[in-house]
Order: C-alpha cells, then sequence, then structure tokens
C-alpha cells in the first residue's frame, strides 16, 4: 500500500528519562534471551511455581484464606482519560445504586471533591458463587495536576443525606508529561496454564496465573515506580468463549485474578482487546476506555479508544476488527486530538511483525494486510502487539520493507518506518515456539520461559524500551528511537523538491536545477521500489471474513495438520504483496517452502534512503537564481499614504537602484542584492495589528538543513517583484490621489 505521510513529525529537546535497574537471583530456572522450548520451559515453569514454599503459602493464606481473593471479581480499575488530567474508574457491584468517587490532594480532604457516575445492568457471577447486578463507572476530567499525589475513595451509592458508605483509601500519583514511563505487558492471559480452566472454584491454573501476574506487576513497579499508566497488549483473560453461563462464570473468575494485583488500585490500566477477550460484555464493564463513544472497530467486547498523555498519542485497536476502513476513520479522529504529537504509539493485539509459531505465520500474515497499511500511512513510530507470547523487537519497516539502518549502538535516529514490539506473556501461563526460521524483519526474538515485561521511556527526543523478566533480570537489548527538532521524512522532502522543481516564480541556473532533478528522481525511484500498489486483497478480506467466502480462513487458527507441522512452515501463497513479502518471493498458492526461500539476500531491504534524502537536500542547497543585472543607473523614491505603514525595498545591480516606501493595511521590506545570489527578505504586517515574519537566507541559493527544508525561493519572487513595480514608477509622478506617467 503506497504511504501518504500528511503528518510532520514533531521532534523537540532531548530530555532524559532514568530508569531504575534491580536485579535479583531468579527464583526458578532462567534462560539466556534466545530459543527456548516452549514446552519444556512451560513445564519447567509450572513446576517451579507450584513447589514454591511462597505460592502455596499464598495460595492458602491469601487466595483460598479468610481474605479469599479468588473471589473478588469487583476490584476496582483505573484508567487513563482523555489526557493526563482525567482519569476513568470502574468497579462491579452486588447492587445497582448512585456510583461516585471522592477524590483530594493528600493532605487537603477538607477539599475533596465528589464526582458522580452511572451505573449499568449486568448478571454476572463467578465460579466462587459471587453474583454481581452493576458495573459502575466514574470519569474525573480537567482535575489532576501533574507530580501530585491524591488520595480516593469510592462508593456503590452515594447518598446526599452523609450516611454514605465510602471504601477504603487508596493513591493515585500524576506524573510530569513531558517526560514520563510507562508499563507494558501482553499476554497475561489468567487461566491458560495447562492450556484450560478445570472451571472450579478452586481453579488452580487461575491461581497459579494469578500469583505470577502479581509478581510480574511488582516487579514492574520495583523497577519503574513511577510509571504513569500500563499499556496491555491483549488477552487480559484465557476463556474465550462468553456464550454459556459456565464459560461467564470463567471469565469473571478469570478477571478476579486479573484485576488482583493491588497495584491497579493506583496504576490506570489501558487495556487493548485481545482475541481471548473479544466475545465478552465483561471487558467493557470491567474497564471505562476514553474516546470510545464512536463505536469503531468493535466487537462483543467493545471498540478502539484513543488517549494523550503529554505530547505522545496512544492508540488502541481491536484487531478483532478487520474493518480497515472504520480503524481509518478512528485513527483519523485521534490524530486530529494532538496534530503535533512527538510520538504517535499504537497497540493492538494480533501480532504482525513478529515471530511466534502458530500466530506469527497464519493470522499475522494477514491481518498485516488491514494495519501494516495504517501505520504507514499515519506515520505511527512504534506499534505494540501480542498474541505471540514470544518477545521479538522489528527492524523499521515501511511497506513491508526493512529500511536499512545501523542498529548496532541500539538506536536509530529520525528513522523512516515503523518500530514493530511483540511483547511476551506477562504472567508465564503460556508459551510459544519461536518459528524455526527468523523472518526478514526481525532484529531481536527471544521465548525464554519466564514472565515479562517493559518499561517505555517517552521525551520530546527520545523513546528508550526496555524489557525484564519477572526477576528484574534483562530479557532484551534496550532500544532508543531519537528525533531532532529538523526531522523530515522522505516523503517531505520529494514534496519540497516537487514544489520548487514545479515553480515558475523563481528563475534557477539549468545546471543547479538539473542537478536537483537528477537527485529528486533518485529519491523517487528508491521509493517506488519499495512501494507496494494499492492491494485488491484489502476489501475481499475485510467483506468475507469469517465468512463461507472467506479466502483466507484458518489463518486464524490451525487449519490443518501440515500447517500445525513447524518443519513445513506452510503458507498460502499470493494472496497479497504484503504477504509475499513475508516469504520473500511470489509463488502459487499453497505450494511449500524450502527454507533456502526465506534466505536473507531476498529479503525486501530498502538502503541507501538517508544517503538518497540527504543528495536532495543539499541539491536544494545548492540552487541557484539567474542574475538579471539592470543596465545603467536609475534613481527613484516614491511614497504612499494608505491606512497603515509599509516598508522599503532596495536592490543593487550593475547599477544603482532607489527605493519604494508605502503606507497601507500591512508591511513589507524585501531587499534583493543584486549579482550576488544571495537573499534576505522579511515580511511583518502592521496596519491591521497582526505581525508575523520570516526569512530566507541563500549562499548560492536558498538554506535548507538535512531533514529541515525551508527554502526561500519564494520569496525570492517577492524581491524581483518589487524590482519591477520599482521600474514600473519610475518616472510616474502623483497627481492628487493618483499616479500618472
Amino acid at each position: 500500500m503506497r504511504k501518504n505521510k500528511n503528518i510532520l513529525k514533531k521532534g523537540m529537546i532531548l530530555a532524559a528519562v532514568s530508569t531504575m535497574v534491580v536485579t535479583m537471583a531468579p527464583a526458578i530456572p532462567a534462560y539466556a534471551y534466545g530459543e527456548a522450548d516452549s514446552k519444556t520451559g512451560q513445564a519447567a515453569f509450572n513446576a517451579a511455581t507450584t513447589e514454591s514454599a511462597d505460592y502455596q503459602n499464598w495460595l492458602t493464606g491469601t487466595w483460598q484464606g479468610g481474605i479469599q481473593d479468588f473471589a473478588n471479581t469487583n476490584q476496582i480499575a483505573l484508567t487513563p482519560g482523555s489526557t493526563a488530567k482525567d482519569l476513568g474508574f470502574a468497579w462491579y457491584s452486588k447492587t445497582k445504586g448512585t456510583p461516585a468517587v471522592m477524590v483530594w490532594k493528600d493532605g487537603a480532604k477538607s477539599g475533596a471533591q465528589i464526582v458522580k457516575g452511572t451505573a449499568t445492568d449486568i448478571s454476572a457471577a463467578n465460579w466462587q458463587q459471587e453474583a454481581y447486578a452493576a458495573s459502575n463507572k466514574v470519569s474525573i476530567n480537567g482535575f489532576f495536576e501533574p507530580d501530585t499525589k491524591y488520595v480516593y475513595q469510592y462508593t456503590d451509592n452515594y447518598s446526599d443525606n452523609g450516611d454514605t458508605v465510602w471504601s477504603d483509601e487508596y493513591t493515585y500519583t500524576t506524573h510530569a508529561t513531558d517526560a514520563f514511563s510507562v508499563i507494558l505487558t501482553g499476554d497475561p492471559q489468567i487461566g491458560a496454564s495447562g492450556s484450560k480452566s478445570d472451571k472450579e472454584a478452586n481453579d488452580m491454573s487461575i491461581a497459579q496465573d494469578a500469583y505470577n501476574w502479581n509478581k510480574t506487576m511488582q516487579k514492574a513497579m520495583e523497577i519503574d515506580p513511577d510509571a504513569s499508566f500500563l499499556l496491555s497488549a491483549g488477552d487480559q483473560i484465557n476463556e474465550s468463549n462468553a456464550e454459556s453461563e459456565e464459560t461467564k462464570k470463567t471469565r469473571e473468575s478469570e478477571y478476579a485474578g486479573y484485576l488482583y494485583p493491588s497495584v491497579f488500585r493506583s496504576l490506570p490500566i489501558a487495556a487493548t482487546i485481545g482475541n481471548h477477550d473479544k466475545d465478552g460484555s465483561d471487558y467493557t464493564a470491567h474497564f471505562n476506555n476514553p474516546n470510545s463513544e464512536d463505536n469503531l472497530g468493535s466487537t462483543g467486547a467493545g471498540c478502539d479508544f484513543y488517549f494523550n498523555n503529554g505530547n505522545v498519542l496512544f492508540i488502541s485497536l481491536n484487531s478483532n476488527n478487520r474493518n480497515q476502513a472504520e480503524h481509518r476513520e478512528f485513527m483519523k479522529k485521534a490524530i486530529a486530538s494532538n496534530p503535533d504529537a512527538a510520538w504517535k504509539v499504537v497497540v493492538f493485539h494480533s501480532d504482525i511483525y513478529g515471530s511466534g509459531q502458530p500466530h506469527a505465520d497464519t493470522d499475522a500474515t494477514t491481518n498485516r494486510i488491514i494495519f501494516a497499511p495504517l501505520m504507514d500511512e499515519f506515520d505511527i513510530d512504534v506499534c505494540l502487539t501480542g498474541h505471540d507470547h514470544t518477545y521479538s523487537r522489528s527492524y523499521q519497516v515501511q511497506d513491508g520493507n526493512v529500511i536499512d539502518y545501523d542498529l548496532s549502538k541500539g538506536s536509530v535516529n529520525n528513522p523512516e518506518g515503523t518500530l514493530y514490539i511483540t511483547t511476551g506473556s506477562g504472567s508465564g501461563s503460556k508459551y510459544y515456539n519461536l518459528l524455526n526460521y527468523t523472518p526478514y524483519y526481525i532484529a531481536e526474538r527471544t521465548n525464554a520461559c519466564l514472565p515479562s515485561f517493559s518499561t517505555i521511556d517517552f521525551s520530546s527526543g527520545a523513546m528508550t524500551i526496555k524489557t525484564y523478566d519477572y526477576n528484574g533480570n534483562k530479557y532484551a537489548d534496550d532500544f532508543t528511537i531519537t528525533k531532532t527538532t529538523d526531522a523530515q521524512s522522505a516523503d517531505e522532502v520529494i514534496a519540497a523538491a516537487d514544489a520548487l522543481v514545479n515553480s515558475t516564480d523563481v528563475a534557477y541556473t539549468e545546471e543547479s536545477m538539473e542537478a536537483l532533478k537528477s537527485a529528486l528522481a533518485s529519491l523517487k525511484e528508491l521509493k517506488a521500489s519499495g512501494t507496494t500498489a494499492d492491494d485488491p486483497m484489502v476489501s475481499d478480506i475485510t467483506t468475507n471474513y469469517g465468512t463461507a467466502n472467506d479466502r483466507v480462513a484458518g489463518y486464524g487458527s490451525i487449519a490443518n495438520d501440515d500447517d500445525k507441522d513447524s518443519t513445513k512452515n506452510r503458507f498460502k501463497k499470493g494472496i497479497s504483496t504484503l504477504l509475499d513479502k513475508t516469504i520473500y518471493t511470489q509463488v502459487a498458492e499453497g505450494k511449500e517452502e524450502n527454507l533456502s526461500d526465506y534466505s536473507a539476500d531476498k529479503a525486501p531491504v530498502v538502503k541507501g534512503i538517508d544517503e538518497a534524502k540527504k543528495a536532495v537536500v543539499n541539491a536544494i542547497n545548492a540552487l541557484q537564481v539567474k542574475q538579471t543585472a539592470p543596465s545603467g543607473n536609475q534613481n527613484g523614491n516614491a511614497d504612499q499614504s494608505g491606512n497603515g505603514t509599509q516598508g522599503s525595498t532596495d536592490q543593487s545591480g550593475n547599477g544603482a537602484q532607489g527605493s519604494t516606501g508605502q503606507n497601507g493595511n500591512g508591511s513589507t521590506g524585501q531587499q534583493v542584492a543584486g549579482g550576488s545570489g544571495n537573499q534576505n527578505i522579511s515580511t511583518s504586517n502592521v496596519g491591521t495589528g497582526k505581525s508575523a515574519s520570516s526569512s530566507a537566507s541563500t549562499s548560492k541559493s536558498a538554506k535548507v538543513k538535512t531533514g529541515d527544508v525551508n527554502h526561500g525561493g519564494v520569496y525570492a519572487t517577492l524581491g524581483v517583484l518589487g524590482a519591477a513595480i520599482l521600474a514600473a514608477v519610475l518616472g510616474m509622478r502623483k497627481k492628487g490621489k493618483f499616479w500618472q506617467k
């Protein structure tokens, strides 16, 4: 799909954000990051958990003990609001009343604010025989200040009579928005250990996963205590069926495990919808997501949502919905909410550039057709996904191609394309093997069989992702994207160069213009070599998904024994050009590939994009304006009065030139030095009370920084026009209110 970048990447001053790293000896067998056998690793991990004295004490004393946390499906969950000033709350209650939240700055309860919300009828129960009648939601907007500690309480039924029964007190601390951090997890999938729930009150799968999920979150907060919120890449729970009463009970029991960590009483959760979440209304009942009222990208669970934190835009897409048009409409709205965002981050569940089997070679390939073009179209900096139960980091990817950068230092500056991160398991409930080949787009991958999480530091000039296991040890390499204030994409440079080539306002020397045209042609050719034409399969896949006419049926779940055979990596070929790029070459549908067909020399890699972009910028800088020096000496003056003040024009060539002063509604001052090819132009408005100024200077031509095309050629035209006007008025005289020859 052809990329259309209309959004300028805004780079600002780099601000450092430090992250404390805590190293502890692992409590269970640890693996160096890299490849592990998931079955062996899963068995070892499960055994280490169940045999742990700490787990057994927690199981009998807390989870199943007098506290009976396994029954607490009504735990409150905080969610990010539209901005950092806002916050959402959601919880279950056994009766329906008037929900409310009381919040105040720490130490100032006398100034507490009470905000009422809404209660929605539900019929929910878990395997512990706890039943709930209402889902309560409260949104507090425009209240929270940065770097401030707040205290809150909530109630199921607020009364103006003063007899309201409030919950315990909990704290919520805000942080700065110019530089902040978040925690990223994927696929806790509570209840998946052993691949199924036993649908009993004392479900060991749920208990084990809740225990390890809590350990992961505790360690994450230890490493990043100032995290602003949690980004979840989906699959909060395991039971995907939400039709029968039995499965509904299982889902609610699993939500009790997911919401168990006490950190969630203080840490907001931005929970993306996974394929195991997608069918149950319980997802929407448990979370109060912002900006979801348009219901775009919806399934039974919920829909797309977005929010802003400072200069970072976060967009969560429901990848279970394959309606590309709906997601595009939603992303346009989200970007319009923060058009100058320094960073644009998209989160959805189904990985499209991952490395875990079976997902990366099945549904990921077709989801790529739907979602990858959107990442390109809207110039998304990083795309965060789950589903794979393995960790991977891509190279920079654009239109299915790897953009070639030197990543040896663990960073990239002002890159083209999008970085794709696929998370591992947040709880260790399920692991997958890595593909038995390394896809061309993968820069790093691991399935070390331990729960994992990432921290992401944001500033205006840098974004750094760090990944750990739940013992606090490094799970993957750190990686940083930096931006500078003059960052511009290749598409933006091409647009600026095209404007100069096609303009007739200024006459440039043939030699300098031909040099620009040549550099521009090379850059365009390089871009075109990696550009896929609009894919006709998108409409087909979107329209027929889930029907009898679904041409890619079987990608979402392994369709046959050959597909399950990890030695064959069987694909349906010829589905789309983006799918073809996954396997490097176009082949006939149904043909099996040999591993030799995945050789690196066949990978779609775009090399030299930075060099080609710089060549165009340098050619713009080298443009020379044709000089037309006037003959003889001319001197003249003219003055005209009006409603405001105007500036002056001075031009010198082979002779001396005069000046023109005018009074009007605005002012324009221009100076053209003839014969040198240098131009200095400034503009200001005075008479109307508005003012503006701009300048461009050229040595041989207009100055253009690398990645910052700001050419002064258009303004040079004003100087030429000023000289023409001067020549026209010379020899004219003022008679009354008019000029005459």
